[in-house]
């Protein structure tokens, strides 16, 4: 194949749709609480963006993409500031070459730099995090190629293995994208691709994007200064509980994920599918001494635990494999799957709690809550 042909097959893939400057703005809502907020203008050969992102702490963000004659990303660049007053460099810069099926990342911070090179395919971008422009750039590209099916990928900052991102059309006015493993995301979008509002509710992000337009209801200016001394902090922070039953040794490691006003069962945890049981890294117990947990025995060792929960009854799964992401779940490892009991509890529990509770000398009760639920198991010392 000539390297001309090459050259107009990679601008096939690459090319967006042909359209006028554009401009938006979007907010990115995790429950209650504002996330991010964005502001982007695209060009025939620019992409510009400037964000404020709440996690885990504050940070004011200004990214540039350049693009090439036909279309394919030439250069990425980002400058944060953190605006938080907490400790860390007071601005970062880093930026992001593409050429051919590489791209050559380089780090600055004070006196020292950092290169780092990646291989990406034809029609790669970058990836940063709560950047919907960036992900708007994708749709436009879905849209243009048409079919129902758009894969490519996007390289963040810092990383050597790229996301495989798919892009899946639902319908004349919707597309579903999973960016590696973020997602599913439920975007309405016109017939350019422009996003009109994106739902991660239910998927790995549980966010909603809501867009507003250019001179609309986002004082960015003044949200942005709002926010700088009013971080979120990390959303789901890394917890443990440890327990000792009848001269056994029992931890649970897990991440706890706070409910920010959102309705969790049903809807952020759908019903009668496996959950993770936390949020994160795969939820991680173990015990020094064998056990009888709801009638089973379960080996000393370490083991990850997941859950199935459904509107009047869970199951408890408890799972060999371990140190996998929580959305790695590999049902071929599993130890045991067991009944749960459901309650009500009398007032809401805002941030998801694992609780380990003696009940006599050799007994014990492992107990889950959040929202409005408790589900609890018994076990025993075997």
């Amino acid at each position: 194949m000539s390297p001309r042909l090459c050259s107009l097959i990679v601008a096939a893939l690459v090319a967006p749709a042909v359209l006028p400057a554009q401009s938006g703005e979007f907010i990115v809502l995790l429950g209650r609480d504002t996330l991010a907020i964005e502001k982007y203008t695209r060009t025939a050969d620019r992409l510009q963006g400037e964000q404020v992102v709440r996690s885990p702490r504050t940070v004011h963000r200004i990214y540039t993409v350049s693009f090439g004659p036909g279309g394919e990303t030439k250069q990425f660049e980002l400058v944060t500031h953190n605006v938080s007053g907490a400790p860390g460099p007071l601005e970062t810069r880093a930026t992001m070459a593409f050429a051919g099926d590489s791209a050559v990342t380089t780090v600055s911070r004070g006196d020292s730099t950092r290169t780092i090179r990646a291989k990406v395919g034809p029609g790669a971008l970058p990836y940063l995090g709560q950047a919907f422009g960036l992900v708007e750039e994708v749709a436009r590209r879905a849209r243009a190629a048409g079919g129902d099916r758009y894969t490519t990928t996007m390289l963040a900052l810092g990383d050597t293995d790229p996301l495989a991102v798919t892009v899946t059309r639902r319908g004349a006015d919707s597309l579903t994208f999973m960016l590696g493993g973020i997602g599913p995301l439920r975007a309405r979008v016109d017939e350019r691709g422009t996003l009109l509002g994106v739902s991660g509710i239910g998927g790995t992000a549980q966010i909603i994007v809501e867009r507003v337009g250019v001179g609309g209801d986002l004082d960015f200016a003044a949200l942005g200064k709002s926010f700088a001394s009013r971080s979120l902090g990390t959303l789901s922070p890394p917890d443990s509980v440890r327990a000792n039953v009848a001269g056994a040794a029992l931890s649970v490691r897990y991440s706890r994920p706070s409910a920010r006003g959102r309705v969790i069962f049903g809807n952020v945890v759908p019903w009668n599918q496996v959950w993770r049981t936390g949020a994160n890294e795969a939820t991680v117990f173990e015990t020094s001494a064998d056990l009888l947990i709801g009638g089973t025995t379960v080996p000393a060792g370490k083991y990850t635990l997941w859950t199935i929960p459904a509107r009047d009854a869970w199951t408890l799964i408890i799972n060999r494999n371990t140190g996998q992401w929580g959305t790695d779940y590999n049902a071929q490892y599993d130890l045991a799957r067991l009944d749960m009991k459901v309650e009500a509890l009398p007032r809401p529990v805002e941030r998801f709690t694992i609780a380990i509770d003696s009940e006599g000398s050799r007994h014990g009760v492992l107990k889950l809550e959040w929202e409005q639920t408790r589900a609890s198991i018994p076990f025993s010392r075997k």
